[in-house]
């Protein structure tokens, strides 16, 4: 794997590391202010742990594609023959 593409696997691991903190943190915020019952917010705590996990493996299925979607066209380009050069 060249240098290009572990850096752009990087930067989309940490897109989506950014993404999932965002989202709970905003979780347990919303949960910590909104005034309900133990049993009320551990239900809707449950409620949205299902959907983060859902929505990362998302995340997850749709990085991996643009991955192999990016190493394809790279090996693609690659064994094209460049332009020719004026000389």
């Amino acid at each position: 794997m060249s240098e290009l593409e572990t850096r752009k696997e990087m930067g989309v691991l940490g897109v989506l590391a950014a993404f999932a903190g965002g989202a709970l943190l905003g979780a347990i915020a919303t949960l910590l202010l909104a005034p309900r019952s133990g049993a009320e917010t551990r239900r809707r705590i449950a409620e949205g742990a299902e959907r983060s996990r859902e929505a990362l493996e998302r995340m997850g299925r749709a990085a991996r594609e643009a991955v192999t979607t990016a190493r394809t066209s790279i090996a693609a380009a690659m064994l094209e023959e460049p332009p020719a050069q004026p000389h």
